[in-house]
C-alpha cells in the first residue's frame, strides 16, 4: 500500500508541475491576448469615433458652404428677375403708353401746322434765309398741311409745299444749305419726354 500511494503522489507532482508549467501559462498568455484585443477594440473605437466626427464636421462644413453659394445665387437670380420685371413693365406700361400718346398727339394736323410756322417764325427773326426743306408724317397728306399754310410760309419751302417723312407724328424741318436737320418727330419727342419722367414713374411705380 506504502508503494501506491507514493506511485500517485508521483503522479500528482507531475500532474501539478505540467498544470503550473503549462496550462497557467497558457491561461495567463490567453488573458493577456483578450485583454490586448479589448484594448485594441477600444482604440479602434476611439479613432473611428474621432473620424467619424471628424468627417461629419467637414460634410457640415461642405453643406453649409453649398448653402452659401446657393442662397447667392438665388439672391442674384431674385434681383435679376426683378429688374428683368420692372424692364418689362416699363416697357409694356410706360414706353408704350407714351409712345402711342405721342404718336397719336402729333398726328393732328394743326399741331404741325403750329409747329412749322413756329419755325419759320424763329428762323425769319435771326434772318435765315436758307432753303427750306418741312417733312411731315406719312399718315398724312401733303395737301392738307399746305391747305392750313399761309402763303408767306409756303413761299419759304422747297417747292412751295411740304414732303413726306419716314415718321408717324410731328415735323422734321431741313436746312439745305446748312446741312442740319431740326427733328421734332414723335419719336424724338417721346425720347425728350422720356428723360424727364421715366425716373418720376419707376419712383410711382416701383418704390411702393
Amino acid at each position: 500500500m506504502k508503494g501506491l500511494e507514493t506511485g500517485r503522489d508521483k503522479i500528482q507532482k507531475i500532474c501539478d508541475i505540467l498544470k503550473k508549467e503549462t496550462l497557467e501559462p497558457a491561461k495567463q498568455e490567453a488573458r493577456e491576448v483578450v485583454e490586448n484585443a479589448h484594448m485594441q477594440a477600444a482604440e479602434i473605437i476611439k479613432e473611428a469615433e474621432s473620424k467619424g466626427k471628424l468627417l461629419l464636421l467637414e460634410v457640415e462644413k461642405e453643406i453649409e458652404e453649398k448653402k452659401k453659394v446657393f442662397q447667392s445665387s438665388l439672391q442674384l437670380s431674385c434681383r435679376q428677375g426683378i429688374e428683368l420685371l420692372k424692364q418689362k413693365i416699363e416697357e409694356e406700361l410706360f414706353d408704350r403708353q407714351l409712345s402711342e400718346v405721342v404718336a397719336e398727339t402729333m398726328k393732328d394736323p394743326h399741331l404741325i401746322v403750329k409747329i412749322i410756322t413756329s419755325l419759320l417764325a424763329s428762323f425769319a427773326e435771326k434772318g435765315i434765309e436758307d432753303e427750306l426743306a418741312v417733312l411731315i408724317p406719312k399718315s398724312i397728306s401733303p395737301r392738307s398741311i399746305n391747305a392750313l399754310l399761309l402763303s408767306k410760309d409756303l413761299e419759304r419751302l422747297k417747292n412751295q409745299a411740304v414732303e413726306i417723312g419716314d415718321f408717324n407724328g410731328g415735323v422734321q424741318l431741313r436746312l439745305k444749305d446748312r446741312k442740319i436737320t431740326i427733328d421734332i418727330s414723335d419719336a424724338a419727342v417721346r425720347e425728350l419726354i422720356a428723360l424727364y419722367i421715366r425716373r418720376d414713374f419707376r419712383e410711382m411705380i416701383f418704390s411702393v
